[in-house]
């Protein structure tokens, strides 16, 4: 039996396997990714993540009321209505005059539709809100039926804050976070672009969540 040799030629590049913990050159050479923009892109999905949150939160009222019962709560006549007897959030059905003369108008700002505030008599914390076409109406207008969403004005988180502080600094009503406003017409399944939103807001906050994981996941080891 004859032994087999094996030579290498000395002009031959000998390649030595990787261990676990060895170098790739490859990766070395790559240049470095900006440290400015990483940042910035972090810090915009941080953004997006509290945003959205945030978003969820004041809208939290609204997607509440869309789950309410559909069948709106009958209160009777304003005047008889204690007010510390009132349900929050809630669709009702309210009898009253309007005291037109203690009215403020404004704008919605996104639709754009002007509308109207104003007490009911006989109640100085329950108030009526309603597009301004509506009191040509001789149900509204004069004196007639409310249905609607009965909220208080602090469940609305700031959006009549200005409203509000109108009523009370410049009328000099006792108008309080914890006085009621019923937003005519507002049944609760007009309130379903709340919860979509809120679902929206979610996508947006897991996707930015996900990267901002995969952003600091380390590098697979390469063999």
């Amino acid at each position: 039996m004859t032994d087999a040799t094996h030579s290498v030629s000395p002009d031959a590049s000998v390649t030595e396997p990787r261990g676990v913990d060895a170098v790739d050159p490859e990766l070395l050479a790559l240049p470095a990714a900006p440290r400015g923009g990483r940042l910035l892109a972090m810090t915009l999905m941080a953004a997006v993540v509290v945003g959205s949150g945030a978003l969820i939160v004041q809208l939290s009222s609204d997607i509440a009321y869309f789950f309410s019962p559909s069948t709106a709560v009958d209160l009777g006549q304003a005047r008889a209505t204690d007010t510390a007897d009132l349900p929050n959030n809630a669709f009702v059905r309210i009898s009253g005059t309007p005291m037109l003369s203690q009215m403020v108008k404004f704008t919605l700002p996104i639709t754009g539709s002007e509308q109207a505030v104003f007490p009911l008599a006989g109640q100085r914390h329950l108030f009526v809100q309603l597009p301004l076409s509506d009191l040509d109406d001789p149900h509204k207008g004069v004196g007639g039926e409310y249905f609607g969403r009965l909220v208080t004005f602090g469940s609305l988180r700031g959006r009549m804050a200005t409203v509000q502080g109108y009523l009370h600094d410049a009328m000099g009503l006792p108008v309080t976070a914890e006085s009621f406003v019923l937003i005519a017409d507002e049944a609760p399944e007009n309130t379903l672009w709340a919860p979509m939103l809120s679902l929206l807001c979610l996508g947006f906050m897991a996707l930015s969540a996900w990267m901002l994981l995969r952003w600091f996941r380390p590098l697979p080891l390469r063999s």
